[in-house]
């Protein structure tokens, strides 16, 4: 599925070569008939016809690019409103301290009433099952175990689309639960549909129940019934082997390091499907809809087009603009950088921070020739170092060093 709004590129100078070869091809031919003047007064008028039609060309391209522009404004609005009433409702209930949402690391998910919410830390390898009941309700344990036995339920069938921003932004269900191959019972079997009673029974016998008080900006007190369920031990690796093929392949189709592309998605979203920064950005490659994902989508289509939540959360489309983008650093921004790894380290910092960050880390102004020239008189060990201290953003520092770190936990899938 694409997105609907585009506009093709022409590949000018290919058109109107081919165009002006054939057409001048036919005006040798009838030079026999006509004389030398007549001869320069239609070559003059063919080039001016050829020249306007590229400037309109040009200039109608240039009228898209802007109405995708505005529409990328309008639909950044739209989005912004719907994510602040969402967490108006939450608030309501939760109250502002204990409000949470999904990140880069953490999926959330909450009832369409927000009394009840699933959370999964790919980071920490947790899932957490939280629902609220009434004070009156809090030593009900018969009420509270059915209660957190329907969250443990709906938890392990979740395909990543029941949240209510989910809904509103048209998340794609996932072909499998977010959860799949994630959870195991106490005889190490996967929790699926038809096991999922008894991993609930077995979880509220080995697991502590915590109840904490919260006071929702309604100004109602309420309890929140809190349980933690420990995924299974190597459930990221489990993760990145859902994406294995995907990723092999889009980096062979453009031509990149495919550790590089797993060591991306590790540091970028834990391999979760649903991550969503506060950019926003979204998806496994934590794509960026009018900057990065647009810029891809415009490399591999050839088309300017508005990239919705929908389209980034899509892992075959994510990764396949990650890479793309990633090519674009490495075969565009950075191809003038002579040392392989030092592009690399240069290619991975601009995938966090951009490249004119990058460029500054090295002369203090974003332009890229000068910085390239710096970064050439450099050996790689030196780049890197530079990197790793002049970056303008620790978080940047510190990703350049966990995403060349994390590519040697992928050299067996290369």
């Amino acid at each position: 599925m694409k997105p609907d709004y585009k506009f093709p590129i022409t590949n000018y100078s290919f058109t109107t070569m081919k165009t002006l070869t054939l057409l001048f091809s036919f005006f040798l031919f009838t030079t026999i008939s006509f004389s030398q003047a007549s001869e320069d007064s239609l070559f003059q008028q063919f080039l001016k016809q050829q020249q306007q039609g590229i400037q309109e060309q040009e200039e109608q391209f240039f009228q898209y690019q802007q109405r995708v522009t505005e529409e990328y404004r309008k639909y950044e609005e739209e989005q912004k409103k719907a994510f602040q009433d969402y967490l108006d409702n939450i608030e309501k209930q939760w109250g502002e301290r204990n409000t949470k949402t999904s990140t880069k690391k953490e999926w959330v998910s909450y009832d369409k009433d927000y009394k009840s919410r699933r959370s999964v830390d790919f980071e920490k390898g947790e899932a957490k099952v939280e629902v609220l009941i009434e004070p009156s309700q809090a030593n009900n344990k018969d009420l509270i175990q059915q209660k957190i036995k329907e969250e443990i339920s709906k938890m392990v069938a979740d395909k990543g689309n029941d949240d209510p921003l989910s809904a509103k932004e048209k998340s794609p269900e996932e072909k499998q639960p977010i959860l799949a191959d994630q959870l195991q019972t106490k005889d190490k079997q996967p929790v699926t549909a038809k096991n999922v009673g008894q991993f609930a029974e077995q979880i509220l016998r080995v697991s502590e129940t915590k109840q904490e008080e919260v006071k929702g900006k309604d100004g109602e007190k309420r309890i929140a019934v809190i349980i933690t369920v420990p995924l299974v031990p190597d459930h990221l690796r489990k993760r990145a082997i859902t994406y294995k093929e995907n990723v092999q392949n889009e980096s062979q189709r453009f031509k990149i390091d495919p550790t590089l592309v797993f060591a991306v998605v590790h540091t970028e979203s834990y391999f979760n499907p649903k991550a969503r920064s506060g950019v926003p950005a979204y998806g496994l490659m934590q794509l960026v809809p009018k900057s990065g994902g647009r810029d891809a989508y415009l490399y591999v289509y050839k088309v300017d087009s508005l990239l919705t939540p929908e389209y980034l959360y899509t892992p075959e489309n994510n990764v396949e603009l990650g890479a793309a983008y990633l090519n674009i650093l490495l075969t565009k921004y950075f191809k003038e950088v002579k040392d392989e790894q030092s592009r690399l380290y240069c290619a991975v910092a601009s995938y966090n921070t951009g490249a004119g960050n990058v460029a500054r880390a090295f002369t203090g102004k974003t332009k890229l020739k000068p910085a390239i020239e710096k970064i050439n008189a450099m050996t790689s060990d030196e780049v890197f170092a530079h990197l790793k201290s002049k970056l303008p953003y620790k978080e940047t520092q510190d990703y350049i060093i966990r995403v060349t770190e994390r590519m040697k936990n992928y050299e067996e899938w290369k």
